[in-house]
């Protein structure tokens, strides 16, 4: 694989690449400041009769802000990593795969919040479930506040991104059962690994969106806590979805998952189960899906075609309509459709 023969940069290299990252954040800095200065909180747009109101533009901002730090700072890492040559910024700029066009149509598609509407369409507005409403109510049925809202921000956030790492771990596996797997198999289905592979989603793809930020409103906590757990959320897909070939040694055997890792999960071999479903290696390891590490050429993606490029909407509806299928009844593709294919041939790889 590219990832694993590219030289590593030399010291000047590094150097250039660090330099030039910290340009990037001071611009970023100075224009994200100018942004909230002039942007008013409340906007109200009248346009042939519509009117649009909101009170979150500086959120957006912010929002927005944060994209456009966490994604360069993962790719400069990446480089520094594994050095320009086989770096997703070069295959991005200048060497695009199939695979690789779908990711970035993804993320394109995602900060114009595209997707997002889809998911909401396709999905029946079960993705605007609020976890708010759901603290409110226990609070209510108790009498007493529930959660963490009390405690000090740093403890806030650690306690609810190790909380997320749990539910996630499950809503994860779940995603790989037969019936949500045609939802999931969209994220699989990428050939090799990018940066910006972490946002190729199907946008009717849920549970991820109820596992990030539900749990944390339902035990209460601060807006602030749970941006920062969106941040490091984001920025751990972005590293492990990249082309750095190494397993973080401890760290990444018992804190946090490292890429090859997480390759391992997205292997194209599937005669053998799946594991490394967590961000943070103890569920696997407690639940008994850790497969130890991987070597950084082992072929990911899946068995069922896909067409890539730029024009994903295809595919979407081709994995959507197996999953409404499955959920009455029909073959949908499922993780262990291509085993039993297999077996039926007497052959399985073993």
């Amino acid at each position: 694989m590219e990832q694993s023969l590219a030289p590593r940069p030399n010291r000047s290299g590094r150097a250039v690449l660090v330099a030039g990252f910290l340009v990037f954040a001071v611009l970023l800095g100075l224009a994200w400041q100018a942004a909230l200065q002039m942007a008013p909180t409340q906007l109200s747009i009248r346009l042939l009769g519509f009117g649009l109101d909101t009170t979150s533009v500086h959120e957006h901002i912010n929002n927005a802000a944060l994209i456009f730090l966490l994604l360069p700072a993962a790719l400069w890492i990446e480089c520094l990593a594994v050095g320009w040559a086989g770096s997703s910024a070069r295959q991005l700029l200048f060497a695009r795969t199939p695979s690789t066009n779908t990711d970035l149509a993804c993320f394109l598609l995602g900060q114009a919040h595209v997707l997002d509407i889809a998911g909401r369409l396709l999905m029946l507005g079960a993705t605007l479930v609020s976890g708010a409403a759901a603290h409110d109510w226990l609070v209510s049925a108790t009498g007493f506040e529930v959660g963490v809202g009390s405690l000090p921000l740093a403890l806030q956030v650690l306690a609810c991104f190790w909380l997320v790492t749990f539910f996630d771990y499950w809503t994860h596996r779940l995603d790989h059962a037969p019936l949500l797997w045609p939802l999931h198999r969209y994220h699989h289905s990428a050939r090799d690994f990018a940066v910006v592979t972490s946002v190729r989603q199907h946008p009717a793809h849920f549970t991820a969106i109820f596992v990030i930020n539900a749990p944390m409103a339902v035990l209460g906590a601060s807006a602030e806590a749970m941006i920062y757990v969106n941040v490091l959320v984001v920025s751990l897909g972005f590293l492990i979805h990249s082309k750095i070939d190494s397993d973080w040694g401890w760290f990444g055997r018992y804190v946090l998952q490292s890429p090859n890792h997480h390759r391992l999960h997205h292997k194209l071999d599937m005669s053998h189960p799946t594991g490394h479903f967590s961000m943070a290696p103890i569920w696997d390891r407690l639940f008994g899906t850790w497969h130890g590490d991987a070597d950084p050429s082992l072929p990911i993606g899946v068995s069922t075609p896909y067409g890539h490029g730029y024009f994903v909407p295809a595919d979407m509806a081709r994995d959507y309509l197996h999953f409404w299928w499955g959920l009455v009844g029909g073959r949908n593709d499922g993780p262990g459709a291509d085993i039993a294919f297999l077996r039926r041939r007497g052959d399985t790889g073993r």
